[in-house]
């Protein structure tokens, strides 16, 4: 509509449209910088380029004026969120998938795990063997693996890159472990939280500032050397040991530094080095 005087009346869409692309290109920076997100996202949005190259003929569209100029910045603002999407849903395929870490355990009986990475937190639980980052961001590489086979066992050792890449930072990396072959694990991290109820173990050393255990039926008689302050969930049936600092259930035979479950038999053995742990049962 025109008025004397005046020239045609503008939309005020494409600028809504344009200010919603620019309000969430620097949440997105912010969040980058601010170690929410790992900048690896950048690299993934940029691998879906062809998304962003629908904005072409939006723009020519456009021209034509009213709300169709608002089309270009609503490609614009898709293209960005499903690249966002596609990233925290961790598709396989995008370059961040790259930093996911893989190794052939063969058929080895007895396995040895050591993963000496203070810089992030370890997530660890059940699944084929695999060390892959969560999208969050953090100061942490992708961790250099070293892999020793002999005729029945297998030795991955995992540390820090020093040549990390500035686009694959992460704050968190996931470790699932198949349920054989019977695990030797000693664990570094920020944090750890592990799901080790069908995973077998034989021995377990854990380093973090804090964490959250969860153990299932040992194989037998276990040792779990503990350092940091850790939450730790056991099976009501299976015998417990602990030596050090700890807080445990009510029916448990304490003296002095040592706890018994009510359970008597070979079973886990915590010692705790530094720090504390909290007992639950389930």
């Amino acid at each position: 509509m025109t008025s004397p005087g005046t020239g045609p009346e503008r939309s005020p869409w494409p600028l809504a449209a344009w200010v919603m692309v620019g309000l969430t290109i620097l949440a997105l920076t912010v969040a980058v910088l601010g170690r929410i997100l790992s900048p690896s996202i950048v690299l993934d949005a940029v691998a879906l380029w062809p998304l962003a190259a629908l904005a072409l003929p939006a723009i020519i569209i456009g021209f034509s004026g009213g709300r169709r100029r608002a089309l270009a910045p609503l490609v614009l603002l898709s293209w960005i969120l499903i690249a966002v999407g596609l990233h925290l849903g961790r598709l396989e395929g995008l370059p961040s998938s790259a930093a996911t870490i893989t190794a052939d355990l063969g058929s080895a009986a007895d396995g040895r795990l050591v993963a000496a990475l203070p810089d992030v937190a370890l997530v660890v639980g059940p699944g084929p063997f695999a060390v892959a980052p969560l999208p969050s961001g953090g100061t942490g590489g992708v961790p250099v693996i070293e892999r020793v086979a002999g005729d029945t066992s297998v030795s991955l050792t995992l540390t820090d890159d020093p040549d990390r890449s500035v686009w694959f930072r992460f704050g968190t990396f996931e470790v699932t472990l198949p349920s054989s072959p019977s695990w030797n694990l000693q664990l570094e991290g920020k944090r750890i939280e592990a799901d080790l109820r069908s995973v077998t173990v034989t021995a377990v050393t854990l380093r973090a500032p804090t964490g959250s255990v969860q153990l299932g039926p040992p194989p037998g008689g276990v040792v779990v050397e503990v350092e940091g302050d850790f939450d730790m969930s056991v099976p009501s049936d299976v015998p417990v040991t602990v030596m050090g600092p700890a807080t445990v259930p009510g029916g448990w035979t304490v003296n002095g530094d040592t706890a018994h479950s009510p359970t008597d038999g070979a079973g886990w053995r915590i010692v705790v080095g530094s720090g504390s742990v909290r007992i639950a049962t389930r």
